[in-house]
């Protein structure tokens, strides 16, 4: 049985989780992040809107800033994040979502993150290349990617990061720009997570489900639910997995690749996210929907 409007959770199959908050954008969702570390979200809408969500859920901030966003990188630590604007453009905003900055690039902008601390940023351009800026939007490295990166972390207890190029690569880089891995894939990738410290890497893979990566780029397993996975989250272990299929289903799943919990989503997803603990899981909605719902304590 499926639900529509704001009880579709209710509709699921298994323990049903509770809903902690929700929240809609006054334009449709392009980008979403969760501050790991303060519970603080980040979202922004097609219209330049920017939206700060305290861990309650409450509005805590709101801006109009530059448009078109494509995507957002955040902090875990929530002291302020990056903006991609258009095709090349960068900005580099504070907590408050004070703009301090702005870059533009010659080729087109395919994704980035920042790390935890919010110190450094990675930047993967339409050329193949990943350049790294420091805190003080400084161009400090640029290595080679052979493909552009269409998902790009960092790792959160190592200065490395990791990245997967839609048609078949998966790569691992340290800080100093040392190419850790170079791994080829056998299906088109639509998202990536990283858990265990990075010794997992989980990539969605459509009809392929979601396969699981070592530290040396292995792969070392897969978790296969009904549809096409395009969108993955996991906890900081690792011990649940968030999956969004293109049919707009969603499935909770645990380490072993048991499905805890299903349900069909009524809108398509934007980004799914998970809390370090794994106590409650975001969803992003391209409509402009957030929905945050937490796990039974017992589970």
């Amino acid at each position: 049985m499926s639900g529509s409007g704001d009880d579709w959770w209710k509709w699921g199959e298994g323990t049903a989780p509770t809903l902690a908050w929700s929240f809609r954008t006054e334009a449709p969702l392009v980008a979403l992040r969760w501050a790991r570390e303060t519970g603080e979200v980040l979202a922004a809408d097609a219209v330049g809107g920017m939206y700060l969500l305290d861990s309650s859920g409450r509005l805590a901030n709101l801006i109009r800033g530059p448009s078109p966003i494509r995507a957002l990188a955040f902090s875990d630590t929530g002291g302020g994040g990056v903006a991609l604007v258009g095709d090349d453009k960068l900005y580099w905003f504070n907590h408050q979502l004070v703009f301090q900055g702005c870059l533009e690039h010659a080729e087109q902008v395919a994704s980035i993150a920042l790390d935890p601390h919010g110190e450094y940023a990675g930047v993967s351009l339409a050329d193949s290349s990943l350049i790294l800026y420091d805190f003080f939007r400084k161009r400090i490295r640029t290595v080679s990617t052979q493909q552009p990166l269409i998902a790009l972390e960092f790792i959160p207890s190592v200065p490395e990061m990791v990245g997967v190029a839609e048609y078949g690569m998966l790569c691992r880089f340290a800080f100093q720009g040392d190419k850790l891995y170079q791994q080829p894939l056998y299906s088109n990738v639509g998202d990536l997570a990283v858990a265990r410290g990075g010794d997992i890497v989980l990539l969605a893979c459509y009809a392929h489900g979601i396969q699981l990566h070592d530290d040396t780029g292995e792969q070392v397993g897969s978790y296969q639910v009904g549809g096409t996975a395009s969108r993955v989250a996991a906890s900081y272990s690792g011990r649940k997995v968030a999956v969004v299929t293109m049919e707009r289903h969603f499935y909770l799943v645990d380490e072993s690749g048991a499905v805890e919990w299903q349900a069909i989503l009524p809108d398509d997803v934007c980004r799914v996210a998970c809390d370090p603990l794994g106590h409650s899981v975001l969803l992003g909605f391209q409509s402009g929907r957030l929905a945050r719902l937490n796990w039974p304590t017992s589970r």
